[in-house]
């Protein structure tokens, strides 16, 4: 597209025919600016949105990207919704974000390493999304930046996070109320002591209730077969199942958007974990989306790992290194898709510690 020189209308100054003119200059000048991912309704309006052509530069290159549709959006059951439409700045791929519904809606989060397109504000009886629902938001007009030739640390964290596992024995477990919090038992031994488990976490599942998985610290230990946690006792919670011991637990899990590595680019990992010293094995591991990279065993801490994969002229091929170590074999992650990585613990007995002092995690692109 040939550009115009920008001029500014003023109908007060200018005869009929230079304003016209200079319209079409002007707004010549701002489509190239406005024009581009912008977010409306469909031609015939349906559940979806529109998103227009674009283009993205990375790597000393722009690369065009066609005209995209979200996916079919459900309407919200009980009260209104605002979801948001995003873009990942390295290939320019939409996704949509579902938000929550409320009398009041609020927008959910941009996930990490996208930019706001559009929110779009749903009702109960939404059929057809029109332009009156949706709300342009794209923070840039035109070219929409990756992360080309950088290198940009996707999450880390220095608050450690400690993890004791149960006996195996301890199944079919069951809750009641302990002085207010949720006081987990079974008729197996769980094989905890007060040293050292009370302060660090146990990871709980629930099902079939209102209960969340997630971890829980333990605030005492009442008995050989009874602990009780960090939550307050509620009805409905559910069933709990509490992770025993030779079981991986995610310890972290961090998504790497579509697109942040290039074909020549690494993933870093950098981990520190610690534990009980002991002669029994705690293993630490990572994966990328159902890939187990690898797995350390320790026995005395502490562990500092850097863990590096490096894209082989591919984004869908990778060769690996632990502590600056080649390790054969290839790996073979896509990373144009959306991908979590989870670092992972597995204790061999219980009672012991594992703790994931803190991570880095670097994209090179």
């Amino acid at each position: 597209m040939t550009v115009a020189t920008f001029l500014q209308t003023d109908f007060t100054t200018q005869d009929a025919t230079s304003y016209k003119a200079a319209i079409d200059g002007d707004v010549s000048v701002m489509a190239k600016l406005a024009a581009p991912f912008a977010p409306h309704a469909q031609a015939t309006p349906n559940m979806t949105v529109a998103v227009d052509v674009g283009t993205v530069f990375g790597g000393g290159v722009l690369t065009p990207v066609a005209a995209q549709s979200t996916g079919t959006v459900t309407a919200p059951v009980s009260n209104p919704r605002i979801d948001r439409i995003v873009i990942n700045p390295a290939n320019g791929a939409i996704l949509t974000v579902t938000g929550t519904e409320s009398a009041s809606p609020s927008p959910p989060a941009i996930p990490s390493g996208y930019y706001p397109l559009a929110q779009v504000l749903l009702q109960t009886t939404s059929t057809a999304i029109t332009n009156t629902m949706i709300m342009d938001e794209r923070i840039v007009g035109n070219l929409q930046p990756n992360s080309g030739n950088a290198t940009k640390i996707i999450a880390q964290s220095a608050v450690p996070l400690s993890f004791v596992a149960v006996a195996s024995t301890f199944t079919s477990a069951s809750y009641a109320s302990n002085a207010g919090n949720v006081q987990v038992s079974s008729s197996g031994a769980h094989g905890l002591t007060a040293t050292p488990t009370v302060g660090a976490s146990v990871y709980l599942s629930w099902s079939g209730g209102t209960g969340v998985s997630g971890f829980y610290k333990v605030l005492s230990v009442d008995s050989t077969t009874a602990f009780t946690i960090q939550l307050p006792y509620a009805t409905g919670l559910g069933t709990p199942t509490v992770t025993p011991v030779t079981t991986d637990v995610v310890m972290a899990s961090i998504p790497i958007p579509a697109g942040s590595l290039s074909i020549d680019g690494s993933l870093e990992c950098h981990t520190f974990f610690d534990g009980t010293a002991s002669a029994n094995s705690k293993t630490t591991s990572w994966y990328v989306g159902t890939i187990r990279i690898d797995s350390q065993p320790f026995t005395t801490g502490p562990q500092p790992y850097h863990w590096w994969l490096l894209n082989r002229g591919t984004i869908n091929g990778q060769m690996y290194s632990l502590n600056n170590t080649y390790i054969s074999g290839g790996i073979a992650v896509d990373f144009s898709q959306n991908q979590t990585l989870t670092l992972r613990a597995q204790a061999a007995v219980a009672n012991e510690l594992i703790t994931l002092e803190g991570y880095v995690i670097r994209a090179n692109y």
